[in-house]
């Protein structure tokens, strides 16, 4: 599928914190299961913000790329990532459970409005 990823970058150190991947559009897996972002934090960086600022950032790049809202999708014992999704507006659809991956996902979506 048509995508972006985006590193970022910490300037002081040229350190990367963290990784988000923007998918234009679904094939049937990431309609149900992946959504439009996915986003890691390398493990020593977690705690610190950077989750939302990247999520923030890439919402921008969503909107301007014309979406008026996005799907996105973290496994239910991610609270962290939860925490993230809620703060940057997600609304709570439903979860579903990935046999593929034998995962439980929650999902959520973000209007750009």
């Amino acid at each position: 599928m048509p995508s972006e990823q985006f590193v970022f970058l910490r300037e002081r150190d040229h350190k990367i914190v963290g990784m988000i991947q923007f998918r234009h559009e679904f094939n049937d897996f990431l309609r149900e299961f992946g959504g439009n972002i996915g986003y890691s934090v390398c493990p020593d960086e977690r705690r610190k913000g950077y989750a939302k600022r990247m999520l923030t950032e890439c919402l921008k790049v969503c909107r301007a790329f014309g979406l008026d809202r996005v799907l996105v999708t973290c496994l239910v014992e991610n609270e962290a990532s939860r925490k993230t999704i809620l703060s940057c507006g997600g609304i709570y659809d439903k979860t579903v459970y990935c046999e593929r991956d034998n995962v439980n996902l929650e999902r959520y979506w973000i209007a750009l409005g």
